[in-house]
């Protein structure tokens, strides 16, 4: 567990500053601040203190005056201060980039678990990008331990070591920049190293690299791809987190004139059909039809679950409770209540205690403290009076006296009116936070309906774009068969593979043809599509076509379907997790040669 480092002085708070400025840091640093009014912070510090063990310092700024001191000799962006928390990485290059050391804001404590999650998050990666989960100097608290996935809960897994105790597996630590609900899943078995302080379970060493993870993959497929970043003629793709591949206006519309940017959407899964394997991929999302065969996304471990899931739902959008903060505004003083209100009310006012959220103002310029004003004193009588002097006192006395009652309303009346406008203020700032609210979410409903429509306007394009060359008619059905597999052929297989990969020669049989025209729920040129796989080889390196032969029963050691000839019949799935699905038989003579027999429905195990 890491030690909570209090920050609660002007030399603290500066020693604090020049630590982040300086280049000592080993580790990432946490740094948690109080909100003005408060003695607590909204962040669970205990919490990101048990959860970042060792790998991160934590500090904890309280409110006061020496928060100017921090914030002073912090470069302008990177202050954190109000309630806020911010972990800054290794090095200093979050100088430069702001985005390195993200601030994590909290308006109440009500969103403070939201905080505390968001900073033991970022704590947790900047430590990974460090390399500190590697690190020689966790050694002797680490030990390599296996067990079994139980649970997936608050954005970790929690996995029954087989010794009996318990470890929980981060994103960071399985694969990073993945929901770990797409890396893991319950019954799963894992083996790594357990940090035994942190109790985390590192088990990124038994993750399969990218290169053996898409061997599955095989031109002609169609399978998932997230969309990283999208620009106006090109957009970078992911098939593996670890593997991008650039695509361009050509790949994914027909209209020369279209803005990527109007039919992609950043996070977006998409499906795209695989043109080349690696180690150059290309992909093409025109390629992609309404009856294709899917792919699953890869598993990043063995056992599980698909890393992307082309038929999730757009983003959620994230119903913000528009609660009214639980103090007001750190400039606005409470209005006090009851007979105690008067003494308040009469007495000078103490000076305020200048804090960043408070005293908003350019750097170098000097803490202003407000002073109260000296009580008018008395002047003092004489020791001794004749009678006529003391008249003159008393009614000196009482003249003063008015005088003070008078200037007492006269305050009154100011502080009345002070106080309706801090009223004012404080209602005013609710309702901000209010629109503030509204506003959010208002935009995130607009960019799932933008994501939404780009989506459905990729597929309208796909769908309606006009050929580029007129389709050729043929009165002879066969030729025509032929001429749709030829150009599936000439069309997927890039220019550079077709000597390597020909097209050869096949018959058709006697009543393929008119399967294909009886059969319903599958497009021709899909057919055709699943024909050249099987004469190119491709069918045979794709798990989702299913090749096998096709047998005589149901029974495992069941004799495979032959003819006289020597011909063995095999079966290939044209479309699969469908009612009904569609598959093609065709024979396989002793001479290499294929004839193609029938295309069928699923049931139906006639050669």
């Amino acid at each position: 567990m890491s030690a909570i480092k209090r920050v609660t002085n002007t030399s603290e708070a500066e020693a604090l500053a020049a630590l982040l400025n300086g280049d000592t840091r080993t580790k990432p640093t946490v740094v948690v601040t109080v909100a003005s009014g408060h003695t607590e912070p909204y962040a669970d510090v205990e919490r990101i203190a048990a959860e970042i063990g060792d790998l991160a310092d934590l500090y904890l700024v309280t409110t006061g005056g020496h928060t100017w001191a921090f914030s002073n000799k912090m470069t302008p962006g990177t202050q954190v201060y109000g309630g806020a928390g911010r972990v800054y990485p290794v090095g200093l290059g979050w100088n430069i980039d702001l985005k390195q050391a993200p601030l994590r804001f909290a308006w109440n404590k009500s969103e403070g678990k939201k905080l505390t999650g968001q900073l033991i998050d970022d704590a947790l990666d900047m430590a990974a990008a460090a390399g500190l989960f590697d690190s020689a100097s966790t050694a002797s608290t680490r030990e390599r331990r296996a067990g079994t996935v139980r649970s997936i809960m608050s954005e970790r897994a929690l996995v029954d070591l087989d010794g009996g105790d318990m470890a929980s597996i981060p994103p960071q630590l399985a694969q990073a920049g993945v929901p770990i609900e797409r890396v893991l899943a319950p019954g799963m078995h894992v083996d790594g190293v357990l940090e035994k302080k942190s109790r985390w379970l590192d088990i990124r060493e038994s993750r399969p690299t990218a290169e053996e993870a898409l061997k599955t993959y095989a031109v002609g497929d169609v399978v998932p791809a997230e969309v990283r970043s999208v620009l106006a003629g090109s957009a970078d793709l992911r098939l593996h987190p670890d593997v991008t591949v650039e695509v361009f206006r050509s790949d994914v519309t027909g209209d020369p004139d279209d803005d990527l940017q109007a039919l992609l959407t950043p996070g977006e899964v998409v499906l795209a059909r695989v043109v080349a394997t690696g180690p150059k991929w290309r992909l093409s999302l025109r390629e992609v039809r309404e009856h294709d065969t899917v792919r699953e996304a890869l598993s990043l471990y063995a056992g599980g679950p698909p890393w992307l899931d082309p038929d999730a739902p757009p983003p959620a959008v994230v119903e913000h409770v528009e609660t009214v903060p639980e103090h007001p505004a750190p400039d606005a003083p409470r209005a006090p209540e009851g007979r105690e209100a008067v003494a308040e009310q009469v007495a000078p006012p103490k000076p305020a205690i200048p804090t960043p959220a408070m005293m908003p103002r350019r750097k170098g310029e000097p803490v202003r403290a407000v002073r109260p004003a000296p009580a008018p004193s008395p002047e003092p009588m004489p020791a001794k009076e004749s009678a006529p002097a003391k008249k003159a006192a008393v009614q000196s006395m009482s003249l003063q006296v008015t005088a003070i009652k008078a200037e007492k309303a006269h305050l009154e009346a100011e502080l009345a009116e002070l106080r309706d406008q801090v009223s004012g203020l404080r209602n005013e700032r609710v309702q901000f936070a209010k629109d503030l609210a509204r506003a959010a979410r208002q935009l995130e409903i607009r960019d799932a309906e933008l994501a939404r429509m780009r989506s459905q306007l990729r597929r309208a394009k796909q769908k309606t774009a006009p050929p580029e060359v007129a389709l050729p008619v043929f009165a002879d059905r066969e030729r025509g068969f032929r001429h749709l597999v030829e150009a599936a052929w000439a069309r997927r297989i890039p220019v550079g593979e077709q000597p390597t990969r020909p097209l050869p020669d096949y018959a058709i049989g006697e009543r393929f043809l008119d399967s294909v025209d009886a059969l319903e729920g599958i497009a021709v040129d899909k057919i055709a599509d699943v024909v050249m796989e099987v004469l190119t080889g491709l069918a045979e390196q794709s798990t989702g076509r299913e090749l096998h032969q096709l047998r005589t029963s149901a029974g495992g050691n069941a004799a495979p379907q032959s003819r006289s000839d020597g011909a063995v019949c095999y079966r290939v799935s044209m479309q699969i997790h469908t009612p009904s699905a569609r598959r093609l038989h065709f024979w396989k003579c002793p001479d290499g040669t294929i004839e193609l027999s029938r295309v069928v429905v699923h049931d139906d195990m006639e050669p």
